[in-house]
C-alpha cells in the first residue's frame, strides 16, 4: 500500500483521479527493474544497504515520486530480520559503563585513557561493540527473504495501489457491472467477504450495483474500514465490466468523488479459478464443521427486502437432512446495515438465513436487545464459534427434518404341504 505522500492524483471539478503510469513504457520497465534487482541479490545486505543502492536510482529518475512509490511496494514484499534484544541489552551496559569512567577520569583526561578504561568493561571489544551498539534499527536489520514480482507486475501493481490509497480515505464505495459471468460475479462477492464488507446488492436492468456501507459514526474504525475497502477494491478489475464510484476525503488534501472504469490500467492481484482465500478464514471455517455439518464456500446469493439481495459470507450443509443454512456476518462498523438486514427479515421471514452479529453491536441497549432476542442471530467475537451457532443448527435440522413412511414388512409365505 502507498503512503499518502506518494499518491499522485489529480482533481477537476470535484472528481478524482489517479495518475497512472504506461506499465509497458521503456523507462518505467528499466527502472522498475533495476530496482527489483537490488533486490534480489541482496539477500544478507542491511537494509540500509539496500535503501542506499536503490536511492541512486531513485535520484536518477524523471519522476522521483514514481520512484520512490516503487520501492514501497517492492519493500512491502520483503521480509527482514527481526530486531533482538542483545543490542539494547549492549546500550545499556555501554552507556553505564561509559558514564562511571568519566565520573572517575579528571576533566584533563585523555580520550585514549577514556576508551581504554572503557573498553575494559565491555564483555566484546570496543570495535566489535560499536559495530553492535545500534544493530536492531531497521537500517541495519538484514534482508531474510523477498517475494518479487515481474518489472511488469510491479507496474500494475503500482497503478492498483494509486486507486487503493485513494479508496483508504473513502466512506462508502459503489460498483456497478453489466458481467454476464456468473463466475466473476461470485469470485468479486467472496472478495467482498473475505473483506469483512457488507454490501447492497440490487439489479438495475440488466446490471449489478454493489453498494459497500461505510462505517457510519464508528470515526475510530475509519482507518481499518477503508483498508478493508482498498482490500476489495483489489478484486473489482476480475470483472470484465464495471464502473467504480468512491466518495473520498483525504485529511488536509483533496476532497471528491474517484472514478474508475474498466478501461483503467487496473489488474486484479489474485487472478486464480475461484479466487484466494485467507488461511486465517480457511482454518476458522474448517473449524465449523463436522462429521455431520459441511461448510458451503460459495453459497447463492438470496433474496431479501423487495429488490435486495444478500451475499452470504459462508454456508452450513446437514448431511443427514435437506437442511441449508446461509450466514451472513456483521461487523462492528455493519450497524446500518445490521439494522436494514433485521427490518428486512421481519417484513420478509427467510428460515434459511442466520446472522452473525459481533458482540461490539451488542453495547447499543436497543439493537443488542434485538440481536439477542432473535431466533436467527448469534453472536461472536472476532469469528463465529461452533458453539454459538450449534442451536441454530439444532433448529434447522429439526424444521427440515423428513420423516420417511415406515414400509409394513413383507409377511412370509411358507409353502404348504
Amino acid at each position: 500500500m502507498l503512503t499518502r505522500d506518494l499518491l499522485a492524483y489529480r482533481t477537476v471539478k470535484g472528481k478524482l483521479r489517479p495518475t497512472f503510469v504506461d506499465v509497458k513504457h521503456e523507462d518505467h520497465l528499466a527502472l522498475a527493474a533495476g530496482l527489483v534487482q537490488i533486490l534480489e541479490h541482496g539477500v544478507g545486505e542491511t537494509r540500509g544497504a539496500l535503501d542506499e543502492a536503490q536511492g541512486v536510482l531513485v535520484g536518477e529518475a524523471k519522476k522521483p515520486k514514481f520512484a520512490r512509490g516503487l520501492v514501497k511496494l517492492l519493500q512491502d514484499k520483503c521480509s527482514f530480520e527481526e530486531p533482538g534484544d542483545a543490542a539494547a541489552g549492549l546500550r545499556r551496559s555501554a552507556f553505564h559503563i561509559s558514564a562511571a569512567v568519566l565520573r572517575g577520569l579528571p576533566d584533563d583526561a585523555p580520550l585514549a585513557l577514556y576508551l581504554e578504561r572503557v573498553a575494559a568493561g565491555l564483555p566484546a571489544p570496543l570495535d566489535d561493540c560499536r559495530a553492535r551498539l545500534y544493530e536492531d534499527l531497521g537500517e541495519h536489520r538484514r534482508l531474510l527473504r523477498s517475494a518479487l514480482p515481474t518489472p511488469q507486475a510491479l507496474l500494475e501493481r503500482y497503478n492498483l495501489a494509486q486507486a487503493q490509497g485513494l479508496v483508504l480515505y473513502a466512506q462508502r464505495l459503489r460498483v456497478r457491472t453489466g458481467t454476464q459471468s456468473q463466475l466473476e460475479l461470485r469470485k468479486l462477492l467472496r472478495w467482498l467477504k473475505f473483506s469483512r464488507l457488507v454490501a447492497e446488492v440490487t439489479r438495475d436492468g440488466d446490471e449489478w450495483v454493489l453498494q459497500v456501507e461505510g462505517p457510519g459514526a464508528i470515526l475510530d474504525m475509519q482507518k481499518k474500514y477503508g483498508l478493508q475497502l482498498a482490500t476489495f477494491l483489489a478484486a473489482v478489475p476480475l470483472l470484465s465490466q464495471f464502473t467504480v464510484e468512491a466518495d473520498v476525503d483525504i485529511p488536509r488534501g483533496a476532497k471528491g468523488t474517484l472514478f474508475l472504469d474498466h478501461k483503467d490500467p487496473l489488474r486484479a492481484l489474485d487472478r486464480s479459478a475461484l479466487g484466494h482465500i485467507p488461511p486465517e478464514i480457511e482454518v476458522g471455517l474448517a473449524a465449523l464443521a463436522d462429521d455431520r455439518w459441511s461448510i458451503d464456500h460459495l453459497p447463492e446469493l438470496r433474496h431479501t427486502g423487495a429488490l435486495g439481495m444478500c451475499v452470504p459470507d459462508f454456508g452450513l450443509r446437514d448431511r443427514d437432512t435437506p437442511a441449508t443454512l446461509a450466514v451472513e456476518l456483521f461487523h462492528r462498523w455493519h450497524r446500518h446495515a445490521l439494522v436494514r438486514r433485521l427490518d428486512e427479515l421481519d417484513a420478509r421471514p427467510d428460515p434459511g438465513l442466520v446472522l452473525g452479529v459481533d458482540l461490539s453491536l451488542t453495547r447499543d441497549d436497543e439493537l443488542g436487545a434485538r440481536v439477542l432476542g432473535h431466533p436467527q442471530v448469534f453472536t461472536f467475537n472476532k469469528f463465529p464459534a461452533r458453539r454459538r451457532l450449534q442451536p441454530l443448527l439444532d433448529r434447522a435440522a429439526a424444521a427440515f427434518a423428513v420423516e420417511t413412511p415406515k414400509r409394513p414388512k413383507k409377511a412370509s409365505s411358507t409353502a404348504s404341504s
